[in-house]
């Protein structure tokens, strides 16, 4: 009996033991934190711990928080917020591309793509996306090298059915065959879409060239290669590799959620513990590594590398230690501050001031990494700087000297925390939607005492000088190595090639003059001091109380001033009730921009006016005004915000600033530079955000000119001109002035007296005013062309655009915005999942500056430009039935959706200045234009809309149908020729397009022409697909040595569900399948 009593004593012990072993793998739990006490939900009795210390919380923030920990030691914070339209939720997984295979590169990513292919529960692959936008949501997932997060915003009312499909992710997934081979290419869509981004390369060449045995080398993206092809060469299975992944790492114990909602918290809480406690718990399945990727091999290096577009980069990256500890301290925050400082004394000015660098950006590359950090010092040199390299890095080690020799400077933590305690105090509201993703991604250091969960390393806390001394130890000429970028370099070979991007590069030793070799004398040649104090901070935050009864609001700006030469609007907050403002100040000029030259030098001049802007009132910036200035040439457009009680004075000293500038010579000769790189990199740009420039210039938009207009001629420019132009703007002008915020009516007529004073012009006539013109199109369809100037780019882009009726009607434009409403996911849906067309597949509603509503379909691909328009012609040819198809019920819920998009609160002051500008801008006044829009949805029926789909949208029944087709032609694609086109069909050419870039290209497009007139789909498709292989293969056999070349063996892959060149074959016989169905519902 006394042994049985011993075992039983000794296994309780025992388990005691494995339970605080088990649980020390890093997760939040009771033993850890005392504050932690168990509780049971209040509907379904559920258990879980509750937080019961003070979350630290802003006054101004009005939300109710809940801070729980699930039986599974999942992490969750509920977020009761009772004014928000929009609900949201967010949960990251600290599993990311660092724990990529070695084998499969990427299959984080991938999995990250295979959770919204369905669940056990809801298996259809488009049900969660549907779901979310069919209820005026948005859905999204990013995977970073240590996280991946899932997120969502919603309609309040449709909260608990999102939590519910997202949560299957989690739970359930299907991991579904046929979804395997879709997501694998839309991965490998999303990696050749970065093929050509400068940006992309780079971060992936430093990844790439560290220590090869640390985590942080691999790829992160992943493609077919990484995927697909290894899975085929080592005989195994992508999905078993995928689900083996997620069953290895995917536990509860490493994931944060976040819901916000105008739930309260218990109904939060018991959802979240409902639904999220079924996620299995496996313990800390963090990847566990050791090491720094910048070791010892790898420090003291440089690299040259070469980039796409026309960059001069320079960067220094250090070896630091791990700084998630340091969240309290945050030394990095001291020093970040100097580093990035534009103010006289600042390495910044230093090197803008020689025309070395056009900007600096130093950062702490990721504050989650587990054991390491890299501290990156970013320049964007100036040809002359690239030149000059070396002197760049003696400046930057001259000014750490000089923040070593000064030492850390209390006053300056201070005035950091003091930015910092003013923003926590009146913290602006965010959006549901950046709550749950910072309540979630951001909370994954588990150096983050509860107490700060909310508020992490936002604030400025504890000042540690030792800290700050023993951070920028770290940052010395022994502990660093060097990326230098450029589209070439004249005194070197870049032989080497990086093998994901095919990045050119070269490596060599850093030599003695940029290490042990460097003596510096900051104080004798560089004239580098610490920053004066600021005088923009704050001296006044008193909050101006409101007339208005608690709960009512001024829905509308006040008149207060028109005269000749000025209109003034102000509103008083009365929602917000902070220390906050913000003015809106355009001054219209005459219309001097009627040549390509006019709008060259207004470009120079804004460039000029900016650089010395950029230091002169960058203090304002770091005391958390936000402002731009921006001179147009028709107009000069200017924008503060932040705290109130400075903008006066700052909207003061730039007016003052702005009307004596005079144009220094080496200011214009850098901005001259700088446009002209500017310009020659616009042929670089991806070829989906190319087409938006491409299309305001076939619509005829007056004064529009096109890069290569104003490249011809920017060597006419001259200083003098720039001068010229810049005094002219005094001569003439009309301004309009909007002041929200925390000012009260005299105070806005003071600044508009101020205004007038400092900016002394004569009043404008009517007839001088510039506004947007374009010319009005007649209907048709009108197909414009280019090919793209970036020859290694493998991709082509189309965008289709479609009038649809008059922007200022209201029913106009409730229908272009219905459209847009459900136009979107089933577009993205098709296109993309389904067919696989490319990773950019979008649809949007504009409205236009003819004042017309359009409606716009953009997809890039690999696929040719004409096969693409006729995946969208099919689409918008099957839309119509998709709504007939509504319910009553579906349509309903679908009108009170949008309705609730249009009611959504505004969050800021900013927001709601901007909402009052759009119509002070536009010249309409309709402050009560969401109002209006909301009584025509509420009577809106189905059959309203299928009218106007068939008035504007519907080529069959318009009478005035109106289209431009935009086209971009991948420079790896054949171009067809004029004379083709009109020869040759559509489906011919889309044909012979698709067998080109799937690599079937011996047919010449005669032939192929020749074979559509004689083939016929009486036996259905399968019959002429065997011709055109036995076509192919009679034409490719004579051109072999051997019949095993690589193209015939292929050639049966065009029968395969999917094949693009099927599809084109279909409808070259013209008799495609069904775009899309409309799925179930559940």
């Amino acid at each position: 009996m006394q042994q049985r009593l011993f075992f039983k004593a000794l296994l309780v012990v025992v388990l005691i033991w494995l339970y605080k072993w088990y649980n020390a793998e890093g997760t939040l739990e009771v033993e850890e934190h005392p504050s932690f006490v168990p509780r049971k939900t209040t509907e379904l009795n559920l258990p879980y711990y509750e937080f019961s210390g003070t979350l630290e919380q802003s006054p101004n923030d009005s939300r109710e928080y809940k801070l729980v920990r699930l039986p599974n030691n999942l992490v969750a914070v509920c977020v009761h917020d009772p004014n928000t339209t929009k609900a949201a939720a967010s949960l990251s997984v600290n599993v990311g591309s660092l724990t990529s295979p070695r084998k499969f590169l990427g299959l984080p990513h991938f999995l990250e793509h295979m959770l919204f292919m369905g669940s056990k529960k809801y298996p259809l692959d488009s049900e969660y996306s549907l779901f979310i936008s069919n209820n005026s949501g948005m859905s999204n997932a990013f995977t970073s090298k240590t996280q991946t997060t899932y997120f969502f915003d919603i309609a309040n009312s449709a909260l608990e059915g999102a939590l519910e499909r997202i949560s299957k992710f989690f739970v359930d997934p299907l991991f579904a065959p046929d979804a395997i081979d879709r997501e694998v290419n839309a991965v490998d869509s999303e990696h050749k879409k970065n093929l050509q981004n400068d940006g992309w390369r780079f971060r992936n060449l430093k990844s790439t060239l560290t220590n090869a045995s640390h985590p942080y080398s691999k790829f992160m993206t992943g493609s077919l290669e990484t995927l697909k092809d290894t899975s085929q060469a080592l005989g195994l299975g992508l999905r078993d590799q995928v689900v083996d992944f997620y069953k290895k790492f995917y536990s509860a114990d490493i994931m944060k959620l976040a819901i916000v909602g105008n739930y309260t918290t218990d109904q939060l809480v018991e959802w979240a513990v409902a639904k999220f406690s079924d996620i299995e718990s496996k313990g800390n399945t963090k990847l566990q590594y050791s090491g720094h990727p910048l070791d010892s091999s790898v420090l003291g290096k440089i690299v040259y590398f070469e980039t796409v577009g026309e960059h001069y980069v320079l960067n220094l990256e250090f070896a630091m230690p791990e700084m998630k500890s340091m969240y309290a301290a945050g030394p990095d925050k001291y020093i970040l501050t100097l580093l990035n400082n534009e103010g006289p004394g600042s390495l910044v000015s230093y090197l803008k001031e020689k025309e070395w660098a056009s900007a600096v950006d130093g950062h702490m590359e990721n504050p989650e990494y587990d054991g390491f950090n890299i501290f990156s010092l970013l320049v964007e040199m100036t040809p002359k700087g690239y030149e000059e390299y070396e002197n760049i890095v003696h400046a930057v080690f001259a000014y750490l000297q000089m923040l070593a020799d000064n030492g850390p400077q209390q006053w300056i933590h201070e005035e950091l925390r003091a930015i910092s305690d003013l923003d926590f105090k009146y913290l602006k509201k965010p959006k549901s939607m950046n709550t749950a993703l910072e309540m979630s991604s951001g909370s994954h250091n588990e150096y983050v005492v509860p107490e700060h969960y909310l508020t992490k390393d936002s604030l400025v806390r504890n000042y540690n000088a030792k800290a700050i001394s023993d951070m920028l130890s770290y940052l010395n000429p022994q502990n660093y190595r060097i990326f230098i970028g450029a589209q070439s370099h004249s005194k070197l070979n870049c032989t080497e090639r990086e093998k994901f991007y095919n990045v050119a590069y070269h490596l060599a030793t850093l030599p003695p003059s940029l290490t042990s070799g460097m003596s510096l004398n900051w104080k004798k040649s560089y004239g580098f001091h610490l920053p004066t104090q600021n005088k923009f901070l704050p001296e006044n935050t008193d909050v101006i109380g409101t007339e208005l009864p608690r709960g009512e609001v001024q829905l509308a700006p006040t008149l207060l001033r028109l005269t000749n030469s000025t209109e003034v609007w102000f509103k008083q907050d009365d929602q917000f009730l902070t220390p906050h403002g913000h003015i809106h100040l355009n001054i219209k000029l005459p219309n001097t921009s009627t040549t390509p030259l006019d709008r060259v030098l207004a470009q120079l001049v804004n460039r000029c006016i900016n650089k010395v802007f950029e230091s002169e009132f960058y203090a304002a910036e770091l005391a958390g005004i936000e402002y731009s200035v921006a001179y147009l040439g028709t107009r000069v457009e200017i924008i503060l915000a932040g705290f109130s009680n400075k903008l006066p004075h700052l909207l003061e000293a730039i007016l003052e600033r702005l009307t004596s500038f005079k144009i220094e010579e080496h200011i214009f000769s850098m901005s001259m530079s700088s446009l002209k790189q500017h310009y020659r990199n616009e042929r670089h740009v991806m070829p989906a955000k190319q087409l938006v420039a491409t299309r305001d210039q076939q619509l005829n938009i007056v004064p529009f000119w096109p890069v290569q207009a104003l490249e011809s001629v920017i060597d006419n420019a001259t200083i003098e001109e720039a001068q010229a132009l810049l005094d002219s703007m005094q001569v003439q002008s009309f301004s309009k002035l909007l002041v929200v915020g925390n000012f009260n009516e005299s105070e806005a007529l003071n600044i508009s007296r101020m205004t007038e004073r400092v900016f002394r012009s004569k009043s404008m006539p009517s007839y001088l005013y510039s506004p947007p013109r374009v010319v009005d199109i007649e209907p048709g369809h009108y197909i414009y062309r280019n090919q793209l100037q970036n020859k290694n780019d493998p991709n082509s882009a189309v965008l289709v655009t479609i009038y649809c009726g008059p922007a200022s009607s209201t029913k106009e434009r409730i229908m272009a915005n219905m459209f847009d409403h459900i136009l979107n996911q089933p577009f993205y849906e098709q296109l993309r999942t389904n067919e696989q067309l490319g990773y950019i597949v979008d649809s949007l509603n504009k409205n236009h500056d003819s004042g017309k509503e359009m409606l716009m379909f953009r997809v890039q691909s690999e696929s040719n430009p004409v096969y693409l328009t006729q995946r969208i012609d099919r689409f918008i040819r099957d839309f119509r039935q998709y709504i007939l198809e509504y319910s009553t019920e579906d349509f309903d819920a679908l009108v009170d959706a949008v309705v609730k998009t249009k009611n959504e609160r505004l969050k800021t002051i900013t927001e709601e200045a901007e909402l009052f500008w759009s119509s002070i801008e536009s010249g309409d006044y309709d402050f009560d234009r969401i109002r209006e829009e909301i009584t025509y949805l509420q009577q809106l029926n189905k059959e309203d809309l299928l009218e106007a789909w068939d008035k504007y949208i519907n080529p069959e029944t318009a009478t005035e149908y109106t289209r431009v087709d935009s086209h971009l032609w991948s420079a790896k694609l054949s171009y067809p020729t004029d004379k083709e086109l009109s020869v040759y069909p559509e489906g011919v050419v889309s044909l012979y397009g698709c067998m080109e870039s799937e690599g079937f290209s011996r047919i010449d497009i005669s032939e192929l022409d020749r074979f559509v007139r004689g083939a016929s789909l009486r036996n259905g498709i399968e019959s002429p697909l065997r011709d055109l292989k036995d076509l192919y293969i009679s034409k490719a056999k004579p051109l072999e040595a051997s019949a095993n070349a690589s193209d015939i063996r292929d050639i049966d892959n065009i029968s395969a569900s999917g094949s693009k060149i099927k599809t084109a074959l279909e409808m070259a016989l013209g008799s495609d399948s069904k775009a899309f169905t409309r799925p179930a519902s559940n």
